[in-house]
């Protein structure tokens, strides 16, 4: 509609211009106001015309969305943007006490209020094709920490490269974001992820499915101050073969090879009973491998408000003239939206956003309101390689709140309980194989 104007307000500027060159000098003596006139309206209609084409051509600087509170910036010509993004994660936990590690230490019951995650950063893309990530982790713990530091590009058809400080796709849970957690740890085949670390990773997306496959390496100082690096391999597959309003069934494999180098080839696999604070109740000590191999499969099923997901992962350590171990974990969950809200599926990721509220509290409602049940199981034993590091097993339980796009709360019970096959002696003087006990927790997030 606005060009349409801008050619008609051009068509009338002409007519007028002809009109006066056609007048009869005499005439235009004689009605020199009349002529002022017409060249004051020329004039007007020029700026006009100016304007209308500076309208048409405009393109809006800031951006804001619903679901952040922070505004996107975009170039003049709308090829480049930034965007900031932060996550504020303040956790409660009560936990009765437990024996940890491979010595059994025992740690007393304890109440502990602390910063889960800060995070701040920018993204966004530059020449249309290329995106950048940029943040830090600010936890309270240790020092600033580099969470994301690479760049994407996209300008190929269904094909992303990124390059630089990434995290590698395995796993379902691992790969998506702790921001969209249903709990609020993930579960105990987090272990088996790679962590973050410089390399580059090449994904292909199709309309139902997506592939990735990546090289990277860590690098960094053990105990000793050896110089370590290690070396990654990384392959993800996932499809969703079914996906529609009601029915949504997500499958997908993973595959992680690592490479120690000479000096430094310590090992070492544990858990905690899903909770940050508190200590790891099954660990397989120190040893010394080669290499590790990590597989895992993964399932989810919606319908409408109801999601159901499970994963298996099994772990391969190659030792030093031992035997190679073997260990494993599975986890399965549901999880319920009371409100009739539905998770959000990424195809390009291959893995879920967490629901945004219909009814927010800033618009007078009452948020979105889930319940989330989770089985969790790890078996850190491999007897055929002397390794005795417990089986554990987590019953959870968990309400989650939305109060906003970008606010919810999240509160969980957690009840663990461990078997050991070698026996420990608690504090009562007491020769045990097991143990169990309950940890209550609740956090707040605000993320945008």
């Amino acid at each position: 509609m606005t060009t349409k104007t801008v050619f008609s307000i051009s068509s009338v500027a002409l007519a007028i211009s002809v009109a006066l060159l056609c007048f009869p000098s005499n005439a235009m003596a004689a009605d020199s106001d009349k002529i002022i006139e017409l060249e004051r309206r020329l004039d007007a209609l020029e700026k006009e015309l100016i304007e209308a084409k500076d309208t048409a051509n405009k393109v809006d600087r800031i951006k804001f969305s619903k679901s952040s509170p922070t505004p996107e910036l975009i170039s003049k010509d709308g090829s480049s943007t930034l965007e900031f993004t932060g996550r504020f994660q303040a956790d409660y936990v009560s936990a009765d006490e437990l024996y940890t590690g491979n010595k059994f230490t025992y740690e007393d019951k304890f109440n502990d209020a602390s910063l889960r995650r800060i995070r701040f950063g920018i993204e966004g893309y530059f020449s249309n094709v290329w995106k950048y990530a940029l943040e830090f982790d600010f936890d309270g713990e240790s020092d600033v920490e580099i969470k994301d530091a690479n760049v994407s590009y996209r300008g190929w058809d269904n094909n992303e490269l990124t390059i630089g400080f990434q995290k590698f796709g395995f796993g379902l849970e691992a790969t998506g974001s702790s921001k969209n957690l249903a709990f609020l740890e993930r579960a105990s085949t987090d272990t088996f992820s790679p962590e973050r670390g410089i390399g580059i990773e090449w994904g292909y997306i199709a309309n139902y499915y997506n592939f990735k496959i990546g090289y990277g390496m860590n690098a960094g100082f053990d105990d000793d101050d050896k110089n370590f690096q290690q070396d990654i391999f990384n392959a993800r597959f996932t499809a969703a073969p079914i996906n529609n309003n009601v029915h949504l069934l997500h499958l997908g494999a993973s595959a992680l090879y690592t490479l120690n180098n000479d000096e430094v080839l310590e090992t070492r696999y544990r858990a905690r009973p899903s909770s940050k604070p508190a200590g790891r109740i099954i660990d397989t000590g120190k040893f010394d491998a080669d290499s590790t191999q990590h597989y895992g499969i993964e399932a989810a099923y919606q319908r409408n408000n109801l999601l159901l997901q499970a994963e298996y992962m099994i772990a391969k350590a190659d030792q030093v003239d031992e035997p190679t171990i073997t260990v494993d974990s599975y986890y399965a969950q549901a999880v319920y939206t009371l409100t009739g809200e539905s998770w959000q599926y990424s195809n390009k990721k291959g893995t879920f956003k967490a629901i945004s509220p219909a009814s927010a509290i800033s618009a007078g409602g009452y948020g979105a309101w889930e319940l989330a049940v989770r089985y969790d199981h790890a078996n850190f034993d491999d007897t055929d390689s002397d390794i005795i590091g417990g089986k554990k097993t987590d019953y959870i339980l968990g309400v989650n709140w939305y109060l906003e796009n970008n606010l919810k709360t999240q509160l969980n019970y957690v009840h663990t309980k461990a078997d050991y096959k070698e026996a420990y002696v608690d504090i009562d003087g007491v020769t045990r194989y097991d143990q169990d006990g309950n940890i209550i927790q609740a956090r707040v997030q605000f993320a945008f």
